[in-house]
């Protein structure tokens, strides 16, 4: 499926449209009305407002009187631009929500000047109920940017109830945000721990969108060519303000509850999950446009699914049927597949032979061919070499198992009894490893990431009858950076001795479990760390520099290691798979918490994704299957 301005290829097409003023959130004094005293950065006038408790997650609300006044003093800075534009290219939109009220009350919210109290914008809120509590409504209001543009920069925002003797509204989030009328790539933030802006790429829906921290909306970047969202008349810069009638929340891009929640991504996802389990075939999205708000319904891509469909995400027949046909028809003649040849090409090779399907035969002696061509001696390697020596060790290994190809088991056999040798001497006096042989990086502490990839190749070393050492070699190292409970720590395996951190702790974790349970023997570290995992996994797209394929390796290693964990894990995630999954392509990528897109956007998803799938189907050692030579 062709996307409109080539959004789903790349950075180019976008710069060339140019870009407009940046998404952000203007911060306003206890908007939120949190904290030790939330009332102190805004005035009262005409009586007494008070803070209390409301809500599942513990926020705070103002109660507002009748005819009592609050305001605040705001600062507008001047949008940040993005290759030039002007102001009218952007607007500002001031929202509120109502979460209560008593009696028959009525809400006014206004943006004035400070100088000269010149009224800028204004919307209302009426209640609709004779008594008795409402539902959260949100009210907003948008001001273009060029009535900005000439003014000096401080505002106030006033919000005023009317009503009977004795009513009050409860009222909460008051937010001030700016939104492109325009939105372009360019906008898009470094996607390797920056909070956003970030990409939300949604199959079943056909659409992408930009959503940034803390702000109530995300906005339409592009729709797909005769997808749902074109289909139902959604157009880039469009503004989704609730999904299914429920306001979205303030987005929180960091990784944890708060995000798999309530994030942007997570409203999207949600509701196209709860969807699919009841059998229905649309969604609400309401969005504005120009700021006048409309309600738009999409019969979403799985409307024509199986009520079941993917509710086991990744490993659901169907979509492991898409990611293998997107890694099929992308492979390129020389044997890689799209964008890194470290990651991807042997990524490739290994979703093919996953499949433990003999059709593949030509297709991966290519990749074969391929990175043999490209590193045909590991031990000449250097740079960032532990990196590729691990992925394309991983291929060689299992290529081996598959053919009994004595190129591939000579490859592994140099590489892993040259490896050992290639260490050096870390902080604490033991053997560690770095990104490659040249040295150890952050003052010789390390790093554990490529060191994990490198022990489950020192498994299937020894597999393959390989006397390979490694876990011998810089065991000391790796227990002393494991955050070992026995003292007192979380049982994650730590980023190194210094740093046993509870955030970018997944692939790592998962590759460590991966690595021991292949070797088999004492397992000291697999149940903590899967233990762990499962906790808080949550943080699954934030491992390190690639929270994807970070994120399927890690589940990878959970399956292996603890499958009972997996399958009470994977479930939790269907949302996000259902979202991703445009039925008869694949996988589209969103941006993950950490991770530079420099191994692909849709190329590095379907490919990591694909060689998930070898844990239903035992077509991979690596993924719990027997050696076999299968593929003779």
């Amino acid at each position: 499926m062709l996307f409109l301005r080539a959004g789903w290829v790349g950075f180019l097409g976008w710069l060339l449209v140019g870009g407009v003023c940046a998404i952000e959130r203007i911060p306003v004094a206890s908007g939120d009305f949190e904290g030790k005293n939330p009332l102190a950065d805004l005035e009262i006038e005409g009586g007494q407002a008070q803070r209390i408790d409301w809500g599942a997650k513990g926020n705070h609300a103002l109660v507002l009187p009748r005819n009592v006044r609050a305001q605040w003093r705001v600062l507008v800075a001047p949008p940040k631009q993005v290759q030039g534009k002007k102001p009218e290219d952007g607007y500002l939109r001031l929202c509120v929500d109502v979460v209560g009220h008593e009696g028959m009350a009525a809400v006014t919210l206004r943006l004035v000047g400070e100088v000269d109290s010149k009224q800028l914008a204004q919307c209302e809120w009426r209640a609709t109920h004779a008594s008795g509590e409402s539902e959260a409504v949100r009210i907003a209001c948008h001001i273009p940017e060029k009535a900005l543009a000439e003014r000096e920069g401080a505002y106030r925002i006033q919000l005023q109830a009317e009503g009977k003797p004795g009513t009050s509204v409860t009222l909460d989030n008051v937010a001030l945000e700016r939104f492109p009328l325009h939105p372009v790539r360019a906008m898009l933030g470094k996607p390797n721990g920056v909070l956003g802006p970030d990409l939300i790429a949604s199959g079943a829906l056909g659409l992408q969108a930009v959503t940034e921290q803390d702000c109530h909306a995300c906005v339409v970047l592009d729709v797909a060519l005769d997808g749902p969202a074109a289909q139902a008349g959604l157009e880039p810069g469009d503004l989704i303000t609730a999904v299914d009638a429920v306001p979205l929340s303030a987005c929180d891009l960091a990784p944890g509850w708060d995000w798999f929640e309530f994030s942007h991504e997570a409203a999207l996802g949600r509701a196209v999950e709860r969807a699919v389990q009841n059998g229905k075939r649309t969604i609400q999205l309401t969005i504005e446009r120009q700021g006048k708000p409309r309600v738009v319904t999409l019969e979403h891509a799985h409307a024509r699914a199986p009520k079941d469909l993917a509710l086991r995400g990744p490993l659901d027949e169907r979509l492991r049927k898409d990611v293998l046909a997107w890694v099929v028809t992308h492979q390129k003649k020389n044997g890689a597949w799209p964008d890194s040849d470290v990651v991807n090409a042997a990524l490739g090779g290994l979703a093919l032979l996953g499949t433990h399907d003999p059709m593949h035969r030509e297709a991966l002696a290519r990749c074969r061919d391929f990175l043999l061509a490209k590193n045909p001696h590991p031990s000449e390697m250097t740079g960032l070499a532990y990196w590729p020596i691990a992925f394309h060790g991983w291929f060689f290994a299992e290529y081996f198992f598959a053919t009994g190809d004595e190129a591939s088991r000579a490859w592994v056999e140099e590489a892993v009894l040259w490896l050992p040798t290639t260490t050096h001497e870390s902080k604490w006096g033991t053997q560690a490893f770095g990104h490659g042989p040249d040295g150890l990086p952050y003052d010789n502490k390390a790093l554990t990431a490529p060191t994990t990839h490198l022990l489950v190749l020192d498994a299937l070393a020894r597999k393959m009858g390989i006397e390979s050492r490694i876990w011998e070699h810089v065991q000391p190292y790796m227990q002393h950076a494991w955050s070992n409970p026995d003292d007192g720590g979380h049982g994650g395996m730590g980023y190194n001795g210094s740093y046993r951190d509870k955030e970018e702790f997944w692939c790592r974790s998962g590759l460590t479990a991966l690595a021991e349970t292949l070797r088999g023997g004492p397992l000291p570290m697999t149940k903590p760390l899967c233990l762990f995992m499962e906790e808080r996994h949550p943080w699954m797209l934030n491992s390190h520099a690639y929270g994807e394929p970070g994120a399927a390796l890690g589940l990878l290693g959970l399956a292996v290691a603890d499958h009972a964990a997996f399958e009470r894990v994977l479930p939790q995630w269907r949302w996000r798979f259902l979202n991703a999954w445009e039925p008869g392509y694949g996988l589209r990528w969103s941006t993950p918490h950490m991770g530079s897109p420099y191994m692909g956007e849709d190329a590095i998803v379907n490919l990591a994704y694909a060689v998930l799938g070898a844990v239903d189907s035992g077509g991979l050692v690596m993924a719990g299957g027997k050696p076999e030579r299968w593929l003779k």
